[in-house]
């Protein structure tokens, strides 16, 4: 493991919900959004190492499928993460046809019905779906998770 600080997945957790806190500061923020996605998506790498004793699976394929239906929204957080690093994703899992930061003339409004700044994820059947919806998922998987199945407390 070659982390400064980071030496488990519960420090990996906490930065990735400090990334959080500051990306809700600045939502449209495109590089925010991607750092978000990856650290998001490579949360399960630490997770299934460290507590391969608790998800009793030999393969991270196998621990991933399990997650896929718990949290479809890191399907999503897996082809940005991938598709950021190597510019395409060979493998995509969420069927995304495209990634775009949406320039409407209103920022921070407070409803969606204004044609407002925001990071959208155009799926393959058409569907508009909120990077801002989507983490947020995330997110609360991850939470709920460290806390109901590996019972780990995140303060």
């Amino acid at each position: 493991m070659y982390t400064f600080e980071d030496k488990n997945s519960k420090d990996r957790l906490k930065d990735l919900l400090l990334q959080y806190e500051e990306f809700k500061k600045d939502d449209t923020s495109s590089v925010k959004a991607t750092e978000l996605c990856t650290n998001a998506w490579h949360l399960v790498d630490w997770v299934f190492e460290e507590y391969k004793d608790v998800h009793l699976m030999s393969s991270i394929g196998d621990f991933r499928e399990t997650l896929y239906p718990e949290c479809g929204s890191l399907k999503i957080m897996h082809d940005i993460a991938n598709g950021s690093k190597h510019s395409k994703v060979s493998r995509p899992k969420a069927s995304i046809k495209t990634t775009l930061r949406h320039e409407g003339p209103f920022s921070n409004a407070f409803s969606r019905e204004f044609d407002q700044i925001s990071l959208e994820i155009e799926m393959e059947d058409g569907t508009i779906l909120y990077f801002v919806d989507e983490i947020e998922i995330v997110i609360k998987f991850w939470k709920d998770h460290f806390k109901n199945r590996l019972d780990i407390e995140i303060e």
